[in-house]
């Protein structure tokens, strides 16, 4: 982890918009209010929600953190308020939902602004009173937690567009965090990548690689449509590929070596990159969804939801 004033909470960079963010970190952290935060895909908002339960009171319990994108109605409830025996076919015992695991802690809800109308109601309920009902059940129970939400789009245009409740938000944002994108955070990219680099070489053993002159402004002139995540990724195989020595621009991927850039729009891109990732995780697990879903931070529903959208599926439901 990088020191003197470089890292809050796990968060590395020292550009001008990352220190803004720590800033406002040291405030809302302890504060115990509810907090959004907002970014593009993979620029490290659960680090974030991290950083907010670290510096709070509630920060002697686990941080519960739930990816919520592509799950069904009932999914949902069942995810984050749990399920009674017998709720749907296949419910063969009770299940204690995400809200109950986070009892007088946070509960970290990634990518709200993708949930159904139902599921708005749902959480919409539980954050006027904290009360919610497990799904097959009606008596109603009560929860000691803290919500922060983040979304990777502009939930105040979904609002205004109709396809996201109004009193909903204004009880998701209780202070609104902004995580800037990779690509405008200048030689942050090279602090993160020699962090990424040490902590490779720490789990594997042996000398970290390092980077040339060349490879420094390969990496400084990508546009990074993954951001934070597409760079740690990138340095995983960087680290096996010149462990021990001065990684060269042959050493990185194809789309950072100076070939002609792809264009299109940036959520096609971002699109690209997480259908790539994917496949990869899923590769490096053996087909494991369960595994592979742990990895990328989101449940095996959300995972299975994303590989269907990218217009392929694992072997394993």
């Amino acid at each position: 982890m990088e020191t003197s004033g470089a890292a809050f909470a796990g968060l590395i960079g020292r550009c001008p918009a990352m220190e803004r963010l720590k800033q406002d970190l040291a405030v809302v952290g302890p504060g115990g209010e509810r907090v959004h935060v907002f970014g593009e895909t993979g620029t490290g908002k659960e680090m974030v929600a991290k950083a907010i339960h670290a510096s709070s009171s509630r920060a002697g319990r686990p941080l519960v953190a739930v990816n919520v994108a592509g799950l069904s109605d009932e999914l949902f409830v069942s995810e984050v308020f749990g399920h009674a025996r017998g709720a749907f076919t296949g419910a063969v015992g009770d299940h204690e939902g995400y809200v109950a695991k986070a009892e007088g802690s946070t509960l970290f809800i990634d990518e709200v602004g993708d949930i159904s109308p139902l599921a708005q109601v749902r959480l919409l309920r539980f954050l006027e009173n904290g009360e919610y009902q497990r799904l097959g059940e009606t008596v109603a129970r009560r929860a000691n937690v803290r919500v922060v939400s983040a979304t990777n789009v502009d939930v105040a245009r979904r609002v205004k567009e109709g396809r996201f409740r109004e009193d909903l938000w204004f009880r998701l944002k209780g202070d609104v965090l902004h995580v800037p994108p990779l690509r405008e955070r200048g030689d942050d990219v090279l602090l993160l990548a020699r962090h990424f680099l040490r902590q490779h070489a720490a789990e594997r053993g042996g000398a970290p690689a390092t980077l040339s002159r060349e490879a420094h402004e390969a990496l400084l002139a990508h546009s990074w449509p993954g951001n934070v995540r597409e760079l740690h990724y990138e340095m995983r195989r960087v680290a096996v590929r010149a462990a021990g020595r001065a990684a060269q621009v042959e050493d990185l991927t194809p789309d950072l070596q100076g070939r002609p850039r792809r264009r299109g729009k940036l959520r096609e891109a971002v699109r690209r990159f997480e259908a790539e990732m994917i496949l990869e995780v899923l590769e490096a697990n053996h087909g494991n969804v369960s595994r592979a879903a742990a990895e990328l931070g989101m449940t095996r529903q959300a995972l299975w939801a994303r590989t269907r959208r990218h217009g392929f599926a694992p072997l394993e439901v």
